[in-house]
Protein backbone atom coordinates (compact mmCIF):
# COMPACT_ATOMS: atom_id res chain seq x y z
CA UNK A 1 0.00 0.00 0.00
CA UNK A 2 1.04 3.65 -0.36
CA UNK A 3 1.83 4.82 3.16
CA UNK A 4 0.47 8.29 3.97
CA UNK A 5 2.33 9.91 6.86
CA UNK A 6 2.84 13.22 8.66
CA UNK A 7 6.27 14.84 8.35
CA UNK A 8 8.32 17.68 9.82
CA UNK A 9 7.80 20.32 7.18
CA UNK A 10 9.89 23.44 6.63
CA UNK A 11 7.77 26.60 6.43
CA UNK A 12 8.38 30.29 5.84
CA UNK A 13 8.72 32.46 8.93
CA UNK A 14 6.03 35.18 8.58
CA UNK A 15 7.94 37.42 10.96
CA UNK A 16 10.78 37.69 8.44
CA UNK A 17 9.14 37.28 5.02
CA UNK A 18 6.04 39.43 5.57
CA UNK A 19 2.91 38.77 3.52
CA UNK A 20 2.71 35.00 3.04
CA UNK A 21 0.87 35.36 -0.27
CA UNK A 22 3.94 37.13 -1.67
CA UNK A 23 6.28 34.16 -1.14
CA UNK A 24 4.13 31.59 -3.00
CA UNK A 25 4.47 30.73 -6.68
CA UNK A 26 2.95 28.34 -9.25
CA UNK A 27 4.60 24.97 -9.97
CA UNK A 28 7.77 25.04 -12.09
CA UNK A 29 6.08 23.99 -15.34
CA UNK A 30 3.86 27.10 -15.31
CA UNK A 31 6.73 29.57 -14.96
CA UNK A 32 8.28 31.41 -17.88
CA UNK A 33 11.09 33.97 -17.63
CA UNK A 34 8.74 36.96 -17.30
CA UNK A 35 6.78 35.26 -14.50
CA UNK A 36 10.00 34.32 -12.75
CA UNK A 37 11.30 37.89 -12.75
CA UNK A 38 7.99 39.26 -11.51
CA UNK A 39 7.93 36.76 -8.63
CA UNK A 40 11.49 37.67 -7.67
CA UNK A 41 10.52 41.35 -7.56
CA UNK A 42 7.43 40.54 -5.51
CA UNK A 43 9.42 39.32 -2.52
CA UNK A 44 13.12 38.54 -2.16
CA UNK A 45 12.06 35.43 -0.26
CA UNK A 46 9.65 34.16 -2.91
CA UNK A 47 10.00 30.39 -3.24
CA UNK A 48 10.74 30.78 -6.97
CA UNK A 49 14.36 31.33 -5.88
CA UNK A 50 14.36 27.65 -4.86
CA UNK A 51 11.82 26.10 -7.21
CA UNK A 52 13.13 27.45 -10.55
CA UNK A 53 11.21 27.07 -13.78
CA UNK A 54 11.88 24.16 -16.09
CA UNK A 55 13.88 24.89 -19.22
CA UNK A 56 14.38 28.60 -18.63
CA UNK A 57 17.12 30.37 -20.54
CA UNK A 58 19.63 30.53 -17.72
CA UNK A 59 23.01 32.15 -18.17
CA UNK A 60 24.39 29.12 -16.34
CA UNK A 61 23.65 25.42 -16.71
CA UNK A 62 20.73 23.80 -14.87
CA UNK A 63 23.08 21.99 -12.49
CA UNK A 64 24.91 25.23 -11.64
CA UNK A 65 21.61 27.07 -11.20
CA UNK A 66 20.30 24.41 -8.83
CA UNK A 67 23.59 24.45 -6.91
CA UNK A 68 23.00 28.17 -6.31
CA UNK A 69 19.45 27.37 -5.15
CA UNK A 70 20.90 24.80 -2.75
CA UNK A 71 23.22 27.41 -1.21
CA UNK A 72 20.29 29.78 -0.80
CA UNK A 73 18.20 27.02 0.79
CA UNK A 74 20.96 26.41 3.33
CA UNK A 75 21.21 30.15 4.02
CA UNK A 76 17.46 30.57 4.52
CA UNK A 77 17.36 27.68 6.98
CA UNK A 78 20.38 29.04 8.87
CA UNK A 79 18.80 32.52 9.08
CA UNK A 80 15.41 31.01 10.05
CA UNK A 81 13.69 32.39 6.98
CA UNK A 82 12.55 28.77 6.82
CA UNK A 83 11.88 26.89 10.06
CA UNK A 84 11.19 23.21 10.57
CA UNK A 85 8.27 22.08 12.70
CA UNK A 86 9.38 20.33 15.86
CA UNK A 87 6.96 17.44 15.44
CA UNK A 88 5.60 15.53 12.42
CA UNK A 89 2.41 17.11 11.11
CA UNK A 90 -0.14 16.82 8.39
CA UNK A 91 -0.94 20.20 6.83
CA UNK A 92 -4.41 21.21 5.71
CA UNK A 93 -4.74 23.75 2.91
CA UNK A 94 -7.82 25.78 2.05
CA UNK A 95 -7.36 27.28 -1.39
CA UNK A 96 -9.91 29.78 -2.76
CA UNK A 97 -9.85 31.18 -6.29
CA UNK A 98 -12.15 33.09 -8.69
CA UNK A 99 -13.69 31.23 -11.63
CA UNK A 100 -16.54 32.31 -13.87
CA UNK A 101 -17.71 35.05 -11.51
CA UNK A 102 -17.73 32.70 -8.50
CA UNK A 103 -15.30 32.00 -5.69
CA UNK A 104 -14.34 28.34 -5.63
CA UNK A 105 -12.83 26.64 -2.57
CA UNK A 106 -10.93 23.36 -2.38
CA UNK A 107 -9.40 21.55 0.57
CA UNK A 108 -6.12 19.65 0.32
CA UNK A 109 -4.18 17.49 2.75
CA UNK A 110 -0.41 17.96 2.45
CA UNK A 111 1.25 14.69 3.43
CA UNK A 112 4.31 12.53 2.90
CA UNK A 113 3.37 9.58 0.69
CA UNK A 114 5.44 6.43 0.32
CA UNK A 115 6.81 6.01 -3.19
CA UNK A 116 5.45 2.96 -5.02
CA UNK A 117 6.13 1.32 -8.35
CA UNK A 118 3.09 1.87 -10.57
CA UNK A 119 2.79 -1.92 -10.85
CA UNK A 120 1.49 -2.11 -7.27
CA UNK A 121 -1.63 -0.19 -8.37
CA UNK A 122 -1.51 1.94 -5.22
CA UNK A 123 -0.35 5.09 -7.03
CA UNK A 124 -2.24 5.44 -10.32
CA UNK A 125 -0.84 7.58 -13.16
CA UNK A 126 -3.08 8.89 -15.93
CA UNK A 127 -0.55 10.19 -18.44
CA UNK A 128 2.85 9.36 -19.89
CA UNK A 129 5.95 11.43 -19.18
CA UNK A 130 9.05 12.69 -20.99
CA UNK A 131 12.56 11.91 -19.79
CA UNK A 132 14.11 15.44 -20.02
CA UNK A 133 11.50 16.93 -17.69
CA UNK A 134 12.07 14.11 -15.20
CA UNK A 135 15.83 14.64 -15.23
CA UNK A 136 15.36 18.37 -14.61
CA UNK A 137 13.53 17.67 -11.35
CA UNK A 138 16.02 14.96 -10.34
CA UNK A 139 18.81 17.56 -10.60
CA UNK A 140 16.84 19.91 -8.37
CA UNK A 141 16.23 17.19 -5.75
CA UNK A 142 19.87 16.17 -5.81
CA UNK A 143 20.88 19.80 -5.22
CA UNK A 144 18.38 20.60 -2.47
CA UNK A 145 17.52 17.15 -1.04
CA UNK A 146 13.97 18.43 -0.83
CA UNK A 147 10.53 18.53 -2.46
CA UNK A 148 9.69 22.19 -3.00
CA UNK A 149 6.26 21.77 -4.60
CA UNK A 150 3.67 19.09 -3.82
CA UNK A 151 2.20 16.69 -6.35
CA UNK A 152 -1.56 17.10 -6.76
CA UNK A 153 -3.32 13.78 -6.20
CA UNK A 154 -6.94 12.76 -5.71
CA UNK A 155 -8.69 10.09 -3.70
CA UNK A 156 -12.20 8.76 -3.12
CA UNK A 157 -13.90 9.58 0.22
CA UNK A 158 -17.39 8.22 -0.41
CA UNK A 159 -18.47 8.32 3.23
CA UNK A 160 -16.93 11.76 3.92
CA UNK A 161 -14.65 10.36 6.61
CA UNK A 162 -11.81 12.79 6.02
CA UNK A 163 -14.06 15.73 5.26
CA UNK A 164 -15.35 15.50 8.83
CA UNK A 165 -11.79 15.49 10.15
CA UNK A 166 -10.97 18.51 7.99
CA UNK A 167 -14.01 20.44 9.26
CA UNK A 168 -12.89 19.79 12.83
CA UNK A 169 -9.35 21.00 12.09
CA UNK A 170 -10.56 24.18 10.38
CA UNK A 171 -12.49 25.29 13.48
CA UNK A 172 -9.06 26.17 14.87
CA UNK A 173 -6.91 29.17 14.05
CA UNK A 174 -4.84 28.73 10.86
CA UNK A 175 -1.09 29.19 10.77
CA UNK A 176 -1.79 31.89 8.20
CA UNK A 177 -4.57 33.08 5.91
CA UNK A 178 -3.40 35.25 3.02
CA UNK A 179 -4.88 36.59 -0.22
CA UNK A 180 -2.90 37.77 -3.24
CA UNK A 181 -3.66 40.52 -5.77
CA UNK A 182 -5.56 38.05 -7.99
CA UNK A 183 -7.97 37.12 -5.17
CA UNK A 184 -6.39 33.72 -4.65
CA UNK A 185 -6.65 32.94 -0.96
CA UNK A 186 -4.62 30.36 0.93
CA UNK A 187 -4.99 29.27 4.53
CA UNK A 188 -2.94 26.57 6.27
CA UNK A 189 -3.56 24.52 9.41
CA UNK A 190 -1.22 22.02 11.10
CA UNK A 191 -2.61 18.65 12.21
CA UNK A 192 -0.37 17.62 15.10
CA UNK A 193 -2.91 15.77 17.27
CA UNK A 194 -1.92 12.08 17.33
CA UNK A 195 -5.53 10.88 17.32
CA UNK A 196 -6.41 12.87 14.19
CA UNK A 197 -3.16 11.83 12.55
CA UNK A 198 -4.02 8.18 13.18
CA UNK A 199 -7.47 8.64 11.61
CA UNK A 200 -5.91 10.15 8.50
CA UNK A 201 -3.22 7.49 8.15
CA UNK A 202 -5.66 4.61 8.67
CA UNK A 203 -8.08 6.08 6.13
CA UNK A 204 -5.54 5.67 3.33
CA UNK A 205 -4.68 2.02 4.08
CA UNK A 206 -5.29 0.05 0.84
CA UNK A 207 -6.89 3.10 -0.76
CA UNK A 208 -5.55 4.01 -4.24
CA UNK A 209 -4.22 7.49 -4.92
CA UNK A 210 -4.66 8.98 -8.38
CA UNK A 211 -1.98 11.32 -9.71
CA UNK A 212 -3.67 14.46 -11.02
CA UNK A 213 -0.82 16.91 -11.70
CA UNK A 214 2.85 16.20 -11.19
CA UNK A 215 3.67 12.93 -12.98
CA UNK A 216 7.18 14.15 -13.85
CA UNK A 217 7.84 15.10 -10.23
CA UNK A 218 6.60 11.71 -9.02
CA UNK A 219 8.81 9.81 -11.43
CA UNK A 220 11.74 12.07 -10.57
CA UNK A 221 11.18 11.24 -6.89
CA UNK A 222 11.18 7.51 -7.77
CA UNK A 223 14.46 7.91 -9.67
CA UNK A 224 15.96 9.84 -6.75
CA UNK A 225 14.79 7.07 -4.37
CA UNK A 226 16.22 4.25 -6.49
CA UNK A 227 19.52 6.11 -6.82
CA UNK A 228 19.75 6.18 -3.00
CA UNK A 229 18.91 2.46 -2.86
CA UNK A 230 21.81 1.70 -5.22
CA UNK A 231 24.15 3.51 -2.85
CA UNK A 232 23.23 1.48 0.23
CA UNK A 233 20.97 -1.38 1.27
CA UNK A 234 20.19 0.56 4.45
CA UNK A 235 18.64 3.30 2.28
CA UNK A 236 15.59 1.08 1.73
CA UNK A 237 14.36 1.58 5.31
CA UNK A 238 10.73 2.75 4.92
CA UNK A 239 11.00 5.50 7.55
CA UNK A 240 13.66 7.40 5.58
CA UNK A 241 12.42 10.59 3.95
CA UNK A 242 13.80 9.85 0.47
CA UNK A 243 11.40 6.89 0.22
CA UNK A 244 8.49 9.33 0.27
CA UNK A 245 7.26 12.31 -1.72
CA UNK A 246 5.17 15.32 -0.72
CA UNK A 247 1.62 15.38 -2.08
CA UNK A 248 -1.48 17.50 -1.68
CA UNK A 249 -4.42 15.09 -1.60
CA UNK A 250 -7.87 16.31 -2.68
CA UNK A 251 -11.13 14.34 -2.64
CA UNK A 252 -12.85 13.50 -5.93
CA UNK A 253 -16.06 15.02 -4.54
CA UNK A 254 -14.50 18.31 -3.42
CA UNK A 255 -16.59 21.03 -5.11
CA UNK A 256 -13.42 23.05 -5.72
CA UNK A 257 -11.73 20.27 -7.71
CA UNK A 258 -11.99 21.88 -11.13
CA UNK A 259 -11.02 20.30 -14.44
CA UNK A 260 -10.98 22.48 -17.57
CA UNK A 261 -10.79 21.44 -21.21
CA UNK A 262 -7.42 20.95 -22.87
CA UNK A 263 -7.74 21.90 -26.54
CA UNK A 264 -5.92 20.65 -29.65
CA UNK A 265 -4.53 22.55 -32.60
CA UNK A 266 -3.35 21.32 -35.99
CA UNK A 267 -0.85 22.98 -38.31
CA UNK A 268 1.54 22.40 -41.23
CA UNK A 269 -0.31 19.31 -42.45
CA UNK A 270 0.05 18.80 -46.23
CA UNK A 271 -3.17 19.62 -48.11
CA UNK A 272 -3.81 16.05 -49.24
CA UNK A 273 -3.42 14.67 -45.74
CA UNK A 274 -5.59 17.44 -44.27
CA UNK A 275 -8.33 16.59 -46.77
CA UNK A 276 -8.22 12.94 -45.69
CA UNK A 277 -8.31 13.95 -42.01
CA UNK A 278 -11.44 16.02 -42.62
CA UNK A 279 -13.00 13.10 -44.53
CA UNK A 280 -12.28 10.81 -41.56
CA UNK A 281 -13.92 13.31 -39.21
CA UNK A 282 -17.03 13.26 -41.40
CA UNK A 283 -16.99 9.47 -41.31
CA UNK A 284 -16.85 9.22 -37.52
CA UNK A 285 -18.79 12.33 -36.44
CA UNK A 286 -22.10 13.97 -37.22
CA UNK A 287 -21.54 17.69 -37.78
CA UNK A 288 -23.65 20.81 -37.34
CA UNK A 289 -22.62 24.46 -37.82
CA UNK A 290 -21.73 26.62 -34.84
CA UNK A 291 -21.60 30.39 -34.48
CA UNK A 292 -20.50 32.89 -31.87
CA UNK A 293 -17.28 34.04 -30.27
CA UNK A 294 -14.84 31.68 -28.59
CA UNK A 295 -16.62 31.89 -25.22
CA UNK A 296 -19.94 31.00 -26.85
CA UNK A 297 -18.33 28.06 -28.63
CA UNK A 298 -16.73 26.61 -25.52
CA UNK A 299 -19.96 27.12 -23.58
CA UNK A 300 -21.85 25.04 -26.15
CA UNK A 301 -19.21 22.31 -26.04
CA UNK A 302 -19.35 22.16 -22.23
CA UNK A 303 -23.15 22.19 -22.04
CA UNK A 304 -23.91 19.77 -24.86
CA UNK A 305 -21.02 17.50 -23.94
CA UNK A 306 -22.39 16.56 -20.52
CA UNK A 307 -24.09 13.44 -21.89
CA UNK A 308 -22.55 13.22 -25.35
CA UNK A 309 -19.19 12.46 -26.91
CA UNK A 310 -18.43 15.56 -28.92
CA UNK A 311 -15.97 18.33 -29.70
CA UNK A 312 -15.97 21.48 -31.82
CA UNK A 313 -13.73 22.08 -34.82
CA UNK A 314 -12.76 25.56 -35.98
CA UNK A 315 -10.91 26.60 -39.13
CA UNK A 316 -10.78 29.56 -41.48
CA UNK A 317 -14.13 28.50 -42.99
CA UNK A 318 -16.09 28.40 -39.72
CA UNK A 319 -16.95 26.24 -36.73
CA UNK A 320 -18.73 22.90 -36.39
CA UNK A 321 -19.98 20.73 -33.57
CA UNK A 322 -18.76 17.17 -34.11
CA UNK A 323 -20.76 14.46 -32.32
CA UNK A 324 -19.35 10.94 -32.35
CA UNK A 325 -21.64 8.51 -34.18
CA UNK A 326 -22.63 5.52 -32.07
CA UNK A 327 -22.35 3.37 -35.20
CA UNK A 328 -18.73 4.48 -35.63
CA UNK A 329 -17.58 3.24 -32.22
CA UNK A 330 -15.61 0.03 -32.52
CA UNK A 331 -16.01 -2.32 -29.50
CA UNK A 332 -12.23 -2.81 -29.45
CA UNK A 333 -11.81 0.84 -28.44
CA UNK A 334 -12.97 -0.09 -24.94
CA UNK A 335 -13.21 2.51 -22.18
CA UNK A 336 -11.06 5.00 -24.10
CA UNK A 337 -13.96 5.54 -26.50
CA UNK A 338 -15.24 7.99 -23.87
CA UNK A 339 -12.23 10.23 -24.56
CA UNK A 340 -12.77 12.50 -27.55
CA UNK A 341 -9.05 13.34 -27.40
CA UNK A 342 -8.18 9.65 -27.81
CA UNK A 343 -10.62 9.20 -30.70
CA UNK A 344 -9.25 12.31 -32.43
CA UNK A 345 -5.59 11.36 -32.00
CA UNK A 346 -5.73 7.58 -32.46
CA UNK A 347 -8.59 7.13 -34.94
CA UNK A 348 -8.33 10.32 -37.01
CA UNK A 349 -4.85 11.86 -36.89
CA UNK A 350 -2.40 9.06 -36.26
CA UNK A 351 -3.66 6.75 -39.06
CA UNK A 352 -2.89 9.58 -41.49
CA UNK A 353 0.12 11.28 -39.88
CA UNK A 354 1.77 8.29 -38.22
CA UNK A 355 4.95 9.02 -36.28
CA UNK A 356 4.84 12.68 -37.37
CA UNK A 357 1.55 13.31 -35.50
CA UNK A 358 3.17 15.35 -32.73
CA UNK A 359 4.96 17.48 -35.32
CA UNK A 360 1.55 18.84 -36.30
CA UNK A 361 -0.53 18.49 -33.11
CA UNK A 362 -0.25 20.96 -30.24
CA UNK A 363 -2.17 21.71 -27.04
CA UNK A 364 -3.66 24.92 -25.60
CA UNK A 365 -5.45 25.89 -22.40
CA UNK A 366 -6.68 29.20 -23.82
CA UNK A 367 -9.71 28.53 -26.03
CA UNK A 368 -9.88 32.18 -27.08
CA UNK A 369 -6.36 32.18 -28.50
CA UNK A 370 -6.87 28.79 -30.17
CA UNK A 371 -10.10 29.90 -31.88
CA UNK A 372 -8.71 33.26 -32.99
CA UNK A 373 -5.64 31.71 -34.60
CA UNK A 374 -7.76 29.14 -36.45
CA UNK A 375 -10.18 31.78 -37.74
CA UNK A 376 -7.26 33.88 -38.99
CA UNK A 377 -5.73 30.88 -40.74
CA UNK A 378 -2.66 30.94 -38.47
CA UNK A 379 -3.63 27.39 -37.50
CA UNK A 380 -5.18 24.89 -39.90
CA UNK A 381 -7.67 23.63 -37.32
CA UNK A 382 -8.53 23.99 -33.65
CA UNK A 383 -10.45 21.34 -31.72
CA UNK A 384 -12.27 22.49 -28.58
CA UNK A 385 -12.72 19.76 -25.99
CA UNK A 386 -14.93 19.65 -22.92
CA UNK A 387 -13.39 19.03 -19.49
CA UNK A 388 -12.65 15.34 -19.05
CA UNK A 389 -15.30 13.88 -16.70
CA UNK A 390 -13.94 12.73 -13.36
CA UNK A 391 -16.14 9.61 -13.28
CA UNK A 392 -14.62 8.47 -16.59
CA UNK A 393 -11.18 9.49 -15.30
CA UNK A 394 -11.60 7.27 -12.23
CA UNK A 395 -12.95 4.36 -14.26
CA UNK A 396 -10.27 4.41 -16.95
CA UNK A 397 -7.29 5.14 -14.72
CA UNK A 398 -8.54 2.82 -12.00
CA UNK A 399 -8.78 0.13 -14.66
CA UNK A 400 -5.09 0.43 -15.43
CA UNK A 401 -5.15 2.55 -18.58
CA UNK A 402 -3.70 5.98 -19.24
CA UNK A 403 -5.36 8.87 -21.01
CA UNK A 404 -3.96 10.69 -24.03
CA UNK A 405 -1.42 13.40 -23.25
CA UNK A 406 -2.89 16.68 -22.03
CA UNK A 407 -6.34 15.21 -21.33
CA UNK A 408 -6.84 17.04 -18.04
CA UNK A 409 -6.18 20.58 -16.90
CA UNK A 410 -6.74 20.66 -13.15
CA UNK A 411 -7.30 24.33 -12.38
CA UNK A 412 -5.67 26.20 -10.82
CA UNK A 413 -2.30 24.65 -10.15
CA UNK A 414 -1.42 24.17 -6.50
CA UNK A 415 0.52 26.97 -4.82
CA UNK A 416 4.17 26.17 -4.16
CA UNK A 417 5.84 27.29 -0.94
CA UNK A 418 3.28 26.38 1.71
CA UNK A 419 5.45 23.56 3.05
CA UNK A 420 8.82 22.16 1.96
CA UNK A 421 9.66 18.49 2.48
CA UNK A 422 13.30 17.70 3.30
CA UNK A 423 14.52 14.36 1.91
CA UNK A 424 17.34 13.72 4.37
CA UNK A 425 17.11 11.53 7.46
CA UNK A 426 13.85 10.16 8.86
CA UNK A 427 10.35 11.58 8.38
Amino acid sequence: MAEVSPFRGWRFNPGLVGDMASVLCPPYDMIDEATQEELKRQNKYNVIHLEAGEGLDWNTSAKEQYAAASNLFDQWRKEEVLRQDEEPCYYLMRHSFPLGGKTMVRIGLIASVGLEDYKTRQILPHEFTQAPAIQDRVWLMESLSANISPIMSIFRDTESVLSQVFKQVMTGTPEFDATDDSDNGTALWRISDSGLQRQVSEFFVNRPIYLADGHHRYEAARQYQLDRHRESEDAKAPNLAHNHVMMTLIAFDDPGLVVLGYHRTLNDVPDDKLARIKAKLNELFDSSPLSGNSDALIEQVDEQGVNKRLLASVDIDGAKMLTLKESAVDPTWGALASSEAWVLEEQVLRPELGDTTLNHLDFMHDHGEAVEQARKGELQMTFLLKPFPLDAFESIVGGGQRLPRKSTFFFPKLPTGLVINRLEGEL
